[in-house]
């Protein structure tokens, strides 16, 4: 086909009209053809696309249709005053349902890095949940009625080929995330996992262990086929043999299904030194499993996760993990879309993340004399709480509390055994901050970032800072407004102590009491005294960073 040269060449799939229709809107946001400005005639168009006449006419009958131009008899075809924005579609196939809460995290992080590229360049995003038997009905009503220019594709299992052929036959731009099908050329954003596997076998292997496990989720997809790949490559390059006892795949990527398949490895005759978790969701549960049968990471087995989610780096100890950012999956993803349907990129574009290792502290390196003493260990009985109680020996300190809710406090933990200290010369184990949040927000944050920063810095290894944070209920009236604002700061803070915490082993909790002074001083007490109780003890061991609220009446 043969084009003016002030046009780019049209793509190769859709229907004739779609990709002219498409090339000159793309043209327009490009600001070749400004707000007022006369677009080429019919016959100009046959010209420069090789066209005819009916295409060229019917390509500006759907640029009418949408908005973009109008037409005006013995004038031409003019760009309206407003070009309306590009308008995209985030759509998850089989992702709808509980699916979704199996991990809100990632999801979250991805949608933070569509969001943002597509608020940088103005453009409309909707986000639609559809079941895996009415997929091929949505795409085949999205691209005939053209609703979105775009569609952003998360698929929870292979994606269908089918699925790409109704799309790139009508020429409707898309952009897969996180999926591919090798030897077919599309629009993808994927990561190197054979490549990401590898590096965190490698590094087991370097640190002188030699029987590895793999754990993964859904053993059907291409990703994970490619993990399992990456991961008998290193065992392959280090001369170890591929033991597909130590291998365990489950259904989902749950940190219930984590914790069994960590604890199936770690219950064998000969377990395990390192088990590499090719999910961080799944190493979550993987943790709790080592903890329940009485072991401890990294000194009885080291751990390597993938993805780099945001409770990796605040877990105890921090995870080491592989990187691959679902912001970046997010961001990039948007970013190419929005590239293809403004005629920046030419389809089929490939983008890959490559992968990064991130060295915490989950892994150790294994002595010839240990390695052979942890083949023959087994698992110890689950660890039972020492009869003296949950706190035993917890030096605890309480500061900025009420006087009333100071004393239940002491009370309750006292009750489990924690030491209270009479002054602040001693290093306590157990400190607990009260943090006013009744007004002046911005102020009294910056306050609680200032102190907790001074308590990690006297707090020992392995300690733990609660935060015991009032605010008034919210206004009904606001829509939860004042709620969300107090709660998105507290939850920020928490967040960058527990950060600051984890290299140290120090655990950095909430709890946001949204009562007034009166309740918390009587009937809340007990309760407020009862939660930092369970965020000090060792069946919160895992928990840091989080923010948890204490509403309503008792």
């Amino acid at each position: 086909m043969t084009v003016g040269k002030n046009a780019r060449p049209v793509r190769r799939d859709g229907p004739m009209y779609q990709q002219v229709r498409q090339d000159l809107l793309a043209r327009i946001r490009r600001g070749e053809f400004p707000p007022g400005s006369l677009l080429p005639s019919e016959n100009q168009i046959c010209e420069q696309y090789g066209v005819s006449v009916t295409t060229a006419r019917r390509a500006f009958l759907e640029l009418v249709k949408e908005g973009v131009v109008r037409r005006r008899a013995g004038v031409g075809t003019m760009v309206t005053p407003r070009v309306r924005r590009a308008r995209i579609a985030f759509a998850s196939i089989d992702y709808t349902g509980d699916a979704w809460r199996h991990i809100p995290s990632v999801i979250g992080e991805m949608f933070a890095g569509i969001g943002e590229h597509a608020w940088r360049r103005d453009a409309v995003l909707e986000i639609v949940g559809v079941e895996d038997e009415e997929a091929e009905g949505y795409l085949r009503r999205v691209t005939e009625r053209r609703s979105v220019d775009g569609l952003l594709l998360r698929v929870a299992n292979d994606i269908r080929g089918e699925h790409l052929d109704i799309l790139e036959r009508a020429g409707m731009p898309y952009v897969l995330i996180k999926r591919h099908i090798p030897g077919r050329r599309m629009n993808c954003v994927i990561s190197d996992d054979v490549t990401g596997a590898r590096m965190a076998t490698t590094h087991l292997l370097e640190l002188g262990h030699r029987r590895i496990g793999f754990v993964c989720g859904k053993p059907h997809l291409m990703l994970n086929r490619e993990r399992l790949a990456g991961y008998r490559e290193a065992l392959e390059e280090y001369g170890v043999g591929f033991d597909e006892g130590l291998v365990r795949h489950e259904e989902h990527f749950t940190t219930e299904m984590g914790y069994r398949a960590v604890r199936s490895l770690l219950e064998r005759p000969s377990r395990p030194s390192a088990v590499f978790v090719a999910s961080d969701t799944m190493a979550l549960g993987g943790y709790e499993a080592v903890w329940d049968l009485g072991l401890r990471i990294p000194e009885d087995v080291s751990i390597v996760g993938y993805d780099d989610i945001q409770a990796a780096s605040v877990l105890q100890p921090p995870l080491t993990t592989v990187r691959t950012s679902y912001y970046d999956f997010g961001r990039l993803a948007a970013q190419l879309l929005l590239d293809l349907i403004e005629g920046r990129e030419v389809a089929p574009q490939r983008r890959v993340i490559h992968p990064t290792l991130v060295l915490r502290g989950s892994t150790r390196r294994l002595s010839p004399k240990k390695r052979e003493a942890k083949r023959a260990a087994t698992p110890q009985p689950h660890r039972q709480p020492p009869p003296s109680g949950r706190l035993s020996g917890l030096g605890l300190l309480c500061s900025g509390l009420e006087p009333a809710l100071r004393q239940e406090v002491v009370r309750a933990c006292a009750a489990e055994g924690a030491l209270p200290l009479a002054g602040e010369e001693t290093p306590p184990e157990l400190w607990v901050q009260g943090l006013s949040l009744w007004q002046d927000l911005g102020t009294n944050l910056r306050r609680a970032l200032e102190r907790g920063r001074m308590a990690l810095r006297r707090m020992g290894e392995g300690g733990v800072l609660v935060y015991v944070a009032s605010a008034m209920s919210p206004d009904p009236s606001l829509g939860g407004i004042e709620h969300e604002a107090v709660r998105a700061g507290l939850e920020r803070v928490v967040r960058v102590l527990a950060a600051e915490g984890a290299a140290k082993g120090v655990r950095v909790n909430a709890l946001l009491c949204l009562a007034d002074r009166h309740e918390l001083q009587t009937e809340r007490a007990a309760e407020v005294a009862g939660t930092v109780v369970f965020l000090a003890s060792a069946a919160a061991r895992s928990i840091s960073g989080e923010t948890l609220t204490l509403d309503g009446v008792p």
